[in-house]
């Protein structure tokens, strides 16, 4: 009844035309279905992953496996602290959202979740930015400044991603997404073709080519205009929900970069440009996973609420594509390693298998992870979570220092196994319906009906 009467009030208070119906002076953005924002955010990452590899091979070939492993070490710390900054919003902010908001809304919302944090952490890690990176040839305030401005516009560039997939309205994100990757790609071809070196140099030009994008995607999404009128919420439970979720945040991304740390100080430099080639090629084939889960999350949660959440169907695609994904990551990684890295980087080529795996193991994972926060379970991404850290931290300790980037590789494939067994397991697990629901209610009686 009061939703109602917000309604009506709202109705009578909006712009009236000539006509007397609702003025048409602005347009209100499309908005898409689960799928359609998915296949959006699936082709902004195919975007990425695309310019990526052609950066990646570009910085390959100027720099060669030692300085393009000192720039891996200091783009991981950047992913990191994008990583905590966010923290854990990304997936809390869809998981209890009730009514779909307007872009606008949902870009303010996610900014003013992320904005304090990340203040905290670029702050926090600017010290370690410059003691780890700040050696020859580097100079330590370019490594600094590079930094900030990188980790700056990854996470403007994350909260930006997690209002778009929450407002169905991907459009924006798509198209910023384009411009940011070739105003990336043509910096990046600038510095292969002057025969840059320096680290420091290619972190600075990254970042700031990197900001032409969320730069774009603000714009677009400011100017859209809804008419609708906006539910009031609060950001509270999307900021407690992200704490809770920001330890397996954490345990997921030391799963995930331990083994960058770790190959310089146990390995070499040369032995992290080595991986980190095939690897970055390898976490793409993962991206397209993760941007399905980011857009079906407030859909899983509004069907669980209803009663209505289902975990087989995406479980077996996430397997699916995992397995395909890996067969076709083996098959183009052989073809083209050395004609597009050089010779080299031959070494890489037997890095494929055990990451080809591990990035069907991991793409099972995420899907099982996504269905068990939608379900109220926020518990069960640290239960995953956290093992396989565990896992991947004694195994890059064990196998790194015998094998080098190749026992990174199977170290990694082991951890991510361990996750998605993991996950499916506590997937299954979690409740079908919300303890003290009417669907609950329900249940309970046919149960004992029967």
């Amino acid at each position: 009844m009061a939703d109602r009467g917000r309604a009506l009030l709202a109705q009578r208070l909006m712009p009236r035309g000539s006509s007397g119906g609702p003025a048409e002076t602005a347009r209100a953005p499309r908005r898409l279905s689960a799928l359609v924002t998915a296949g959006h955010l699936v082709g902004a990452q195919l975007v990425v992953g695309a310019a990526s590899l052609v950066i990646n091979a570009m910085a390959a070939r100027t720099m060669g496996p030692s300085g393009r492993g000192s720039l891996a070490l200091l783009l991981q710390i950047t992913y990191l602290t994008n990583m905590i900054a966010m923290a854990g919003t990304d997936r809390s902010y869809p998981a209890t959202l009730r009514h779909q908001p307007s872009a606008r809304h949902a870009a303010g919302d996610t900014l003013r979740l992320v904005v304090p944090s990340a203040a905290v952490c670029l702050v926090a890690a600017a010290p370690v930015v410059a003691a780890v990176g700040g050696g020859a040839p580097n100079n330590p305030l370019l490594i600094v400044v590079g930094f900030t401005v990188t980790a700056s516009a990854l996470v403007t560039a994350a909260a930006l991603r997690t209002a778009a997939a929450a407002a169905g309205v991907v459009r924006p994100y798509l198209l910023a997404t384009v411009v940011g990757q070739l105003t990336l790609v043509a910096v990046a071809a600038v510095l292969t073709g002057a025969g840059v070196t320096s680290p420091d140099v290619w972190l600075l030009t990254y970042g700031t080519a990197l900001g032409a994008g969320p730069l774009v995607a603000w714009s677009l999404l400011r100017r859209s205009r809804d008419l609708r009128p906006e539910i009031p919420r609060s950001l509270a439970p999307a900021r407690r929900l992200g704490l809770r979720l920001l330890p397996a945040a954490v345990a997921s991304m030391v799963m995930l970069r331990a083994d960058r740390f770790l190959l310089p100080w146990l390995g070499s430099y040369e032995q992290l440009g080595l991986y980190v080639t095939v690897a970055t090629v390898a976490e793409f084939v993962c991206l397209p996973v993760q941007s399905y889960v980011d857009a079906q999350a407030s859909r899983w949660h509004q069907r669980f609420l209803a009663g209505e959440l289902r975990r087989g169907g995406p479980l077996l695609l996430a397997g699916g594509y995992g397995v395909t994904a890996g067969l076709g990551l083996l098959a183009a990684g052989h073809l083209l390693v050395v004609p597009v890295f050089g010779a080299e980087y031959r070494d890489s080529v037997p890095l494929l298998a055990p990451l080809a795996v591990g990035a069907a193991c991991y793409s099972v994972s995420r899907v099982a992870i996504g269905l068990s926060v939608a379900a109220g379970q926020a518990r069960g991404a640290l239960a995953a979570d956290l093992p396989a850290m565990v896992v991947a931290m004694a195994a890059y300790l064990v196998l790194i220092p015998r094998y080098g980037a190749a026992g990174a590789a199977i170290g990694s494939a082991i951890a991510y196994g361990v996750g998605a067994l993991l996950a499916i397991a506590l997937c299954g697990k979690a409740p079908a319906v919300p303890p003290g629901s009417r669907s609950a209610s329900r249940s309970e009686e046919s149960g004992v009906r029967a």
